[in-house]
């Protein structure tokens, strides 16, 4: 098993860092990745769930997890379609309007339609994410900030609790409990330069190639992932695929179509940091 070495970008969430991989080394790509699901996860209260088969239609137009479509809308409005946002964003995705400059959009009126909100949303969500490189973390502060404001408190403390909310409805789907001993790693699938690390019982962690490293014993890219909160659909490239991985005890959490035939392919990180990058 070929173990590749990490350093720190963030011992927590409230670190303020910046990525700066170095001397990347690519992992291969599976042969497969898990199916996408057809329903969502049961961790999602009635206000999410009603709104499922818009949420399935858009995550497969967009090539985005449903679960983490839902994620971002139990986030942004609990699954209410008239919530309004201080800076003028509106409905489940609080998706910015005509009204506050995004003349390309519909307005504020019209977004309050569940449809069009959650296209609009997914829309947005999918752009940034390929724009990400695949760096789930980073395009979800992006999502409620802007690239130009992905390094403050605010937007990184959103990405947490969108990230956190997506990794806990992909074990339920996997029959784990959404406060249990898990831990999820979220990488890009065919070049994980940047891993996210969180669990309901860990702090959130950044981790970056590194010249100097040592061992994270807690976090993995071996294998098929979990699930695949995002590929890219469009044929642009780069092509980008988004994996979390869910493990127990070491062992990768994987639903049942995953398992069989499932490749050994992909590059294992079980590494601790030396010392914080800020």
């Amino acid at each position: 098993m070929h173990k590749v070495a990490w350093g720190c970008i963030t011992a927590a969430f409230l670190a303020v860092a910046l990525l700066f991989p170095v001397h990347p080394v690519a992992a291969r790509q599976p042969t497969q990745s898990p199916l996408p699901p057809t329903h969502l996860s049961p961790y999602w209260p009635e206000t999410v769930r009603r709104w499922e088969p818009l949420i399935l239609a858009e995550a497969e137009r967009r090539g985005l997890d449903p679960d983490l479509i839902a994620a971002v809308i139990w986030k942004e409005s609990q699954g209410w379609p008239s919530r309004r946002g201080p800076a003028g964003a509106v409905g489940l995705m609080m998706v910015m309007p005509k009204e506050a400059g995004f003349s390309w959009r519909p307005t504020a009126e019209q977004l309050m339609d569940p449809a069009t909100n959650i296209f609009w949303g997914a829309r947005a969500l999918s752009i940034i994410l390929q724009q990400s490189g695949g760096d789930l973390f980073n395009a979800l502060a992006a999502y409620n900030g802007g690239w130009d404001q992905v390094h403050l408190r605010v937007t990184r403390r959103y990405a947490q609790s969108v990230l956190l909310e997506y990794a806990r409805a992909v074990a339920v789907r996997n029959g784990l409990s959404p406060n249990g001993y898990w831990v999820a790693t979220v990488a890009a699938l065919n070049s994980p330069r940047v891993l996210t690390v969180l669990g309901p019982r860990r702090p959130l962690s950044r981790y970056t190639q590194r010249p100097v490293m040592a061992v994270i014993p807690d976090a993995t890219v071996e294998g098929r992932p979990t699930a695949v909160p995002f590929r890219s659909t469009d044929g642009t490239p780069p092509h980008v695929q988004v994996g979390i991985w869910i493990s127990v005890d070491g062992r990768v959490v994987r639903p049942p179509e995953a398992e069989r035939g499932a490749g050994t392919g992909q590059t294992e990180s079980s590494l601790t940091p030396l010392a914080p990058i800020w």
